[in-house]
């Protein structure tokens, strides 16, 4: 590290524009909300915050954990995000190095710091980050055979997010096929380190050691957000490479070409881990940009590949040449960044939606809080019920409307819709008026406390006559 300055600026680069924006406001995402809400839950024994067991617990545990020592989750969880970040940079740098040369991992640890994609979700409590870095920590692990701690490295991934516990199997399979059968076993034992308890408790609470990923795999099946508000067909995660990422990426195609030239044994790692994992993300349902961010690093260093294999072309052979072209290269992707994020980022809060998010902040309800969107839970550390999960429709819209008649354990309850939460299923006729329904029975029973519009969003706020 010490010598190689080029990583060492790269890394600065990263952490430098990540720190420009870091301090300010930004807005707080649902699984954000969740994950805060969920790590609440837990360091309080249960008296703050909400649970959604479908949610791998990484995220929640570290962000929990920070509230715990009274450090604010949603800043300190951005932080971590942003540490993660740079870790994923040198990785991408390693491991490109590893396969090929200094010339590729240079441009391919630029790639990756500069991405609009990495750059956007550095600013929010998601799994993504985390879950890449684990994933990419593996394979470097993997390949400094620490295969104990490669495995143990997967199951910190598949806890962060389900989809990278993928790699699992390619690690082993890699060592099987090599007849490596004590590293393989390692490999396995440093996985079920953190998987296997993780599978107990998903046995003795929900009866399966499965029951947890089954039960995400269906809501993701059914989840409105991505399967009919923002759905987008397969083939759109190459659009998402291509004009949300850079232009450059279609370098990757003369990759490919380098890649089958230079193809040695060791390449065969690379080539699963960028394969696999596309063919699942391709084959689910729910298709969202930031499930890019696993495949990002493997894209990279092809594009990596096919950049330097032009460069080695023209026969430039000066090491300032290079730096020259690093520079515009680096140039050309913080452009691309700022301007991607300034075009999906909200710079200033609502008022509507912030009065609401935050109405429950420094308020003692007494009686039950329900709510149709978790970020109420970064905003508030009573305890939580949701009225949306897991899956909204008029069933479940039928039976809350049937507990707010009988119960009288309601403190609270909070509507909008604009987060997602009480948005019905377009195959059930009846869905929005059983949620009429259910708004007119809240009027009859409690007083409306807050009741605001912000574009084509509506928050209400229903509270006991004492509260």
């Amino acid at each position: 590290m010490k010598k190689n300055y080029s990583l060492l600026a790269i890394l600065a680069l990263a952490l430098v524009i990540r720190l420009f924006f870091a301090f300010g406001w930004h807005e707080i995402w649902w699984d954000a909300g969740v994950y805060i809400g969920m790590g609440k839950y837990l360091f309080s024994g249960g008296t703050a915050g909400l649970w959604e067991h479908i949610r791998p617990p990484f995220v929640p545990i570290v962000l929990g954990l920070f509230w715990k020592i009274g450090l604010d989750p949603v800043f300190f969880g951005r932080l971590f995000e942003i540490l993660l970040m740079l870790g994923i940079v040198w990785l991408t740098y390693a491991l490109a190095k590893h396969w090929w040369d200094e010339k590729t991992a240079i441009i391919a640890s630029l790639i990756i710091a500069l991405s609009p994609i990495f750059y956007y979700l550095s600013f929010h409590q998601y799994t993504e980050i985390p879950s890449t870095f684990f994933a990419l920590l593996a394979l470097w692990l993997f390949v400094k055979e620490k295969y104990i701690w490669s495995g143990i490295s997967v199951g910190l991934a598949f806890i962060s997010k389900f989809t990278p516990g993928i790699f699992i199997a390619i690690l082993i399979f890699v060592l099987v096929i090599s007849k490596k059968w004590k590293q393989a076993i390692s490999t396995g034992i440093g996985f079920c380190i953190i998987a296997v308890p993780y599978f107990l408790y998903s046995w003795i609470a929900y009866g399966s050691p499965l029951a947890t990923f089954f039960a995400a795999q269906d809501a993701i099946s059914k989840a409105l957000g991505c399967n009919v508000l923002r759905y987008r067909p397969g083939w759109y995660y190459g659009w998402w490479l291509v004009f949300s990422e850079t232009k450059l990426h279609l370098m990757a195609i003369p990759g490919l070409y380098v890649l089958y030239k230079r193809w040695k044994k060791q390449h065969l790692l690379f080539a699963l881990s960028l394969l696999v994992p596309a063919a699942y993300l391709v084959k689910i349902s729910c298709h969202d940009y930031r499930y890019l961010t696993l495949l990002l690093p493997f894209i990279a260093m092809l594009t990596a590949l096919g950049v330097v294999w032009i460069y080695n072309l023209m026969k430039m052979k000066k090491k300032w040449i290079f730096t020259v072209l690093v520079i515009i290269l680096g140039v050309w992707m913080l452009n691309t960044t700022v301007r991607y994020y300034y075009g999906n980022e909200v710079q200033q809060p609502d008022v509507a939606t912030e009065e609401y998010f935050s109405y429950l902040s420094g308020k003692d309800i007494m009686g039950e809080i329900w709510i149709s969107n978790p970020i109420v839970a970064a905003h508030t550390n009573a305890k939580l019920e949701k009225i949306y999960y897991p899956i909204y429709d008029a069933e479940l819209s039928r039976e809350f409307t049937e507990y707010v008649k009988s119960s009288d354990k309601i403190g609270a309850v909070l509507l909008d819709n604009c987060g997602g939460g009480i948005i019905c299923p377009p195959d059930e006729a009846d869905c929005p008026s059983k949620t009429q329904e259910l708004i007119n029975e809240l009027d009859k029973k409690f007083v409306r406390a807050l009741d605001k519009e912000s574009g084509r969003c509506w928050y209400r706020i229903w509270v006991t006559s004492s509260g």
